[in-house]
């Protein structure tokens, strides 16, 4: 009786070892998933230009940038068709962990905070942070210092609003979910200046009237460069970031990316109020 039940035993065991085992390759393998599906989700926040922004198209909103040509290639790659959830910014990770969005493209800066909640791919952009200030205020603003002594206005969830709070010790800035809504507020006079990517920053100054970027102006480490990354969810994504970085060297290596974005610039300036 104790041989039959050692044997039992052991069956159950292997079974559960088996079970065990099948389940844990599936957990690490949400690639299949997507391809499963058909379909992979992409979320965004578009008020980040030439990034992911809105522009009307036969009477119909429609999300395109730089953010969204990258996700089309991803989602090639995979061979599955590309779903776009637009939310706020400060919300697409909590989406991302509770699996709403398979991955998150929205000019994300992978810093520590963020690296512990969600993984990244591999860097695909790089850019400088800068300021845009109204044309007649551009003398105010010869360095660093100067910024402290500003209203400040940054996008919420950013990469810049770390950087004012911990780099610049500010706590009187202002953080709004949009930039053209951060624009509005420059030019009405209820911020004396914005920090944003620089390359977002040209954009604006050549979009809005009255609104000026600060050049020459040298920032401390944590306001010099601003990264951007693929962020999905933690833990089991192996094979889509593997094909991903794949998918992001491809383009570097080729220039795709650097016409992806001008591209991206071209239609902001179409956009011209």
């Amino acid at each position: 009786m104790k041989k039959v039940f050692k044997k039992l035993l052991a069956v159950t065991l292997v079974a559960m070892f088996a079970i065990s085992a099948v389940g844990c390759g599936k957990e690490e393998n949400e690639l299949s998933k997507i391809k499963e599906s058909g379909k992979i989700v992409l979320g965004t926040s578009p008020d980040y230009p030439p990034f992911e922004f809105i522009i009307s198209e036969d009477g119909k909103s429609k999300i395109v940038g730089a953010d969204i040509e990258l996700a089309k290639k991803i989602a090639e790659k995979i061979g599955v068709k590309l779903e776009i959830k637009s939310m706020d910014f400060d919300s697409l990770l909590a989406a991302l962990q509770s699996g709403k969005v398979d991955m998150v493209i929205t000019g994300m800066t992978p810093n520590e905070t963020r690296k512990k909640a969600v993984d990244f791919s591999d860097i695909y952009f790089k850019g400088e942070n800068g300021v845009i200030v109204k044309a007649n205020n551009l003398d105010k603003i010869k360095s660093e210092e100067d910024l402290k002594k500003l209203k400040l206005g940054v996008q919420k969830g950013s990469i810049q609003e770390t950087y004012v709070k911990e780099k610049l010790k500010k706590d009187d800035y202002k953080a709004l979910k949009s930039v053209p809504n951060l624009v509005m507020d420059l030019k009405s006079g209820k911020i004396d200046a914005i920090v944003l990517n620089s390359k977002v920053a040209n954009i604006s100054q050549g979009k809005y009237d009255d609104v000026k970027l600060v050049n020459g102006l040298k920032l401390t480490n944590g306001g010099e460069e601003e990264s951007m990354a693929i962020a999905v969810k933690k833990g089991n994504n192996k094979e889509l970031l593997k094909l991903m970085n794949e998918e992001i060297k491809e383009l570097e290596a080729s220039g795709e990316y650097d016409k992806i974005l001008a591209n991206a610039v071209e239609e902001v300036s179409k956009e011209k109020n």
